[in-house]
């Protein structure tokens, strides 16, 4: 043995025999995170649910049901929690064929190019989600960079109005949301070996049969991360609203910031939380008890 063998055996020794190091390794130490930062939080949301809105932003502990009731019985939240929903599912519905070709893309071409189109994938996640918003305002605009196009081409006579509408607020959503689906497919698809497609290709399968009976259910844990992913952060957007969308497109988030800062209700704001935080929950249950990965796995026929 090697003497730099030997000194990397005294270190990792020394470093097992150390009661410090032994608890930041322990599991106790992540199930003390997990309390501290998931559900201490969550149960003071549930608590405060049940309090009652005191004058000048005071929260009375005295239990209640009328922020549950003022919530069920208002024509407005629903809406509003409904509307949301279909927003995360519409910009899922349009993320998932966009990403998952180019993740599929990245994923099994041998191009000299694809470090630099992995790299131009991650970047994005080292700007600021609120500059990449902010920059759809100018993109988007009447004096913007779509509208001066359109206009220079002939396909217009006068600016489209994009900026603080439906559509544009979707753009930004499914720009900045993209990464969320081609990174998770990207990772699934790379590690489909080469001889298992081949070898449904020798035994009779078109190109076409091949990606739909082999690559596709392969590839199906990365869609599911990727669905996952990009449905939860859209149908809990906050930036994406309020900066590129109009008074019509209010989603949750936004309206429970300002229940929570402009009308100092922390009770009914805990209600609004709570209520969309099980609906998403029991939503993603349900989808993930539908996609079954062991079964997609087990369906693959080669």
């Amino acid at each position: 043995m090697s003497s730099a063998t030997q000194r990397a055996t005294r270190v990792q020794d020394r470093l097992a025999d150390n009661r410090y190091v032994r608890f930041l390794l322990s599991p106790g130490l992540g199930l003390l995170w997990v309390l501290a930062l998931l559900f201490l939080p969550l149960t003071i949301i549930v608590l405060y649910s049940f309090y009652t809105a005191g004058e000048f932003g005071a929260i009375v502990p005295e239990f209640t049901l009328a922020n549950y009731q003022r919530l069920f019985g208002s024509s407005t939240y629903p809406v509003i929690i409904a509307k949301s929903f279909l927003i995360g599912l519409v910009t899922t519905l349009i993320v998932l064929p966009l990403g998952y070709t180019l993740g599929y893309f990245l994923g099994r071409t041998e191009s000299t190019w694809k470090p630099l189109l992995l790299g131009l994938v991650v970047v994005q996640f080292w700007v600021p989600i609120i500059i990449r918003t902010y920059a759809w305002i100018p993109i988007l605009g009447t004096e913007g960079v779509v509208n001066q196009a359109l206009l220079w081409i002939g396909l217009i006579n006068e600016p489209l109005s994009l900026l603080y509408t439906m559509p544009g607020m979707l753009v930004g959503l499914v720009v900045s949301l993209l990464p969320f689906m081609i990174l998770p497919v990207y990772a699934a698809v790379s590690t489909i070996d080469d001889d298992v497609i081949q070898a449904a290709k020798t035994l009779g399968a078109s190109d076409w049969r091949a990606f739909w009976e082999v690559t596709l259910p392969l590839s199906w844990p990365g869609i599911v991360s990727g669905i996952l992913f990009t449905f939860i952060i859209a149908a809990g957007a906050f930036l994406a609203p309020e900066l590129l969308g109009g008074p019509g497109e209010r989603m949750i988030a936004p309206v429970i910031a300002d229940v929570f800062l402009g009308d100092f209700n922390w009770p009914f704001a805990a209600a609004l939380s709570l209520v969309y935080f099980l609906l998403i929950g029991v939503s993603l249950y349900l989808f993930t008890r539908k996609a079954d990965l062991e079964e997609a796995l087990e369906g693959v026929s080669v």
